[in-house]
């Protein structure tokens, strides 16, 4: 008779981290879905982003090859270079092809836009509570799940359209922090170093913390911490494995070290000579008498890894937008909310609703590592990783799409203290749930704005997103299909919806094309009609709205921009009616 083997004290947790995870993901999704359906039905995504990311993942189905990134409905003929990898692709367009034998081309694509964020939007909430656990105990687990539901603007990437790669990013990086709190181990060196190596090539932004998390593997085998060792060679061979294996098959045809944006030669040198000093401090273990010469080593050799790839890719030092024109640099890219740091929002209110959460997950992780030391080995991952992501927010509020969810189950431990408090628990539990929810740090400054402003109607809906709802693009697709010169707020959506081809859509690789928007609505109508015949344009798209951002009415007076928005077309451009929408479209006469 054969024993029973043990049950896995682990598997009803899990099982209730999952079950809240999918309920929450469910539910919350179908929520925003309703309330955005409008666009969402018409395939009009939250940002101009996820558009472009379905006519990439449309055009690598319909035969583009899975090494050319390159979009060649934007500045035509030649096409855009575009920095994304295929990665963020793969589970896009698997939803795709096999909705689409059942329900069609459309509504395949409509399963696949509401499918995919929901998806990773359950793992982020599985892995906070899984977090969660580790950091407080038991009862952290759905508290930290719930949290992460509430945790803006990290939320604000799982929404219904949102396809691009940082809900991916966010959903790494979890990963990643949980692997690292476990007990060290080859295997689990190995599963992050993959996890890592995927990352990276996914995207840059989250490399910061990639490094971070590396750091804690390090430090962990600077201090001697059991096994550490194996855990940081299987994390260096599976790094090292893992980019190899990109190389091999998922390297873009245009591989050049011009740039340090993305999946190019200079990332993938710095992450194989990040893996070999890995190895080598491993390997090296055995001679390192101390912490201090391994340390030192550790220095040195992570010193020379990064100087000689700065030394072979000098471009790297200017950053992943050192090769944009001035111009734009200047024009475009402060106007980009998620490119500026916290404190250049617009206003205390946009501040605290971007930083706000993270804010306070950092100060309780200090009260959390102060309250129990000997426990830092289970911190130093979150913790570490919390504290980057903070400090890429001073530079990117982006780095907001990582941390909100990062800070949820670190957060969770100040519930679980309310619960405990002696007197006024109550007011203490009211109190831990409205600082740990980052809705709070949205809502909440909004409402007490509103007691002293009177919301404007532009507040509630913008003009440029009025220039992008309803059947505004069906109605551009009505002409005949041509290239089209179009302001950066709604190139992208313009050439995911229709048939017309762009000359720009404010994707820094397309330095050319964007040069070419820009000139051509700051310019003089003369200079725009030449620049106009350069490129083959016939359609000028143009919202009232566009170029606001930098004043156009008086910076650019004699403007193509400033004669649109004031209805004085050029008579080289005849006017094309379009129904119930503010954007204007003109054909080019020749």
């Amino acid at each position: 008779m054969t024993e029973a083997r043990p049950r896995d004290p682990r598997g009803p947790a899990i099982r209730l981290d999952l079950i809240v995870a999918i309920l929450l993901a469910t539910g919350l999704s179908i929520c925003w879905s309703i309330t955005d359906w409008p666009r969402l039905s018409r395939l009009m995504l939250p940002d101009p982003d996820d558009a472009m990311r379905l006519l990439q993942v449309r055009d690598w189905i319909a035969g583009q090859a899975i090494n050319d990134w390159t979009q060649y409905r934007m500045a035509p003929p030649a096409g855009a270079l575009m920095h994304w990898s295929r990665i963020n692709d793969f589970g896009i367009a698997a939803i795709i092809l096999a909705a689409t034998p059942f329900v069609g081309r459309h509504y395949a694509e409509l399963t696949a836009v509401l499918l995919y964020p929901a998806v990773l939007f359950a793992c982020a909430l599985f892995l906070s509570a899984r977090i969660g656990r580790r950091l407080w105990g038991p009862g952290a687990g759905p508290i930290a799940a719930v949290l992460t539901a509430l945790a803006f603007p990290g939320t604000t990437i799982f929404i219904p359209g949102r396809i691009d790669h940082h809900a991916l990013q966010a959903v790494l990086i979890q990963l990643l922090v949980l692997l690292l709190m476990r007990q060290p181990s080859a295997r689990t060196g190995l599963i992050a170093g993959a996890v890592a190596a995927v990352s990276l090539v996914v995207g840059l932004e989250s490399a910061p913390q990639v490094v971070a998390v590396i750091a804690v593997a390090f430090f962990g085998w600077v201090a001697g911490q059991p096994a550490a060792g194996e855990r940081m060679a299987g994390f260096a061979a599976a790094l090292a494995g893992a980019t190899l294996l990109f190389l091999l098959f998922l390297r873009p045809s245009f591989w050049s070290s011009e740039f340090c944006d993305a999946f190019t030669p200079a990332s993938a040198t710095g992450t194989l000579a990040g893996a070999v000093a890995l190895g080598l401090l491993v390997a090296l273990h055995p001679v390192l008498r101390n912490w201090r010469w391994r340390l030192g080593a550790g220095i040195a050799l992570g010193g020379l890894a990064l100087g000689a790839t700065l030394f072979a890719y000098p471009g790297c030092i200017n950053g992943p937008y050192g090769a944009v024109d001035p111009l734009l640099l200047t024009l475009f890219y402060p106007h980009i909310v998620e490119a500026n740091g916290v404190f250049e929002q617009n206003g205390v209110a946009s501040m605290l609703a971007v930083g706000g959460l993270v804010a306070m997950a950092c100060a309780v992780s200090v009260w959390m590592v102060a309250r129990e030391p000997k426990r830092w080995p289970v911190f130093a991952p979150i913790v570490t990783t919390l504290a980057i992501s903070a400090l890429v927010m001073l530079v990117q509020s982006r780095g907001a799409y990582i941390g909100a969810p990062l800070a949820a189950p670190v957060l969770a431990g100040l519930i679980l203290a309310a619960r405990r408090a002696p007197r006024w628990r109550l007011a203490a539990l009211a109190g831990a749930w409205l600082a740990s929810a980052g809705l709070v740090y949205l809502r909440l400054p909004q409402e007490v704005g509103a007691l002293f402003d009177r919301p404007r109607a532009s507040d509630v809906l913008s003009v440029q997103v009025a220039c992008t709802v309803g059947d505004t693009w069906s109605e551009v697709d009505r002409y005949p299909a041509g290239t089209v010169m179009a302001g950066t707020n709604v190139a992208g959506y313009l050439i995911a919806s229709t048939r017309h081809s762009t000359i720009g859509a404010g994707y820094h690789r397309n330095n050319v094309g964007n040069m070419a928007v820009y000139r051509f609505y700051l310019g003089t109508p003369d200079q725009a009609r030449a620049i106009a015949a350069h490129w083959r344009v016939g359609y000028v798209i143009f919202c009232p709205a566009d170029f606001d951002e930098v004043e156009v009415g008086t910076a650019f007076p004699h403007s193509m921009a400033a004669s649109l928005k004031a209805n004085r077309p050029p008579a080289w451009l005849e006017p094309l009616p379009l129904a119930n929408t503010p954007l204007r479209l003109y054909r080019i006469v020749r």
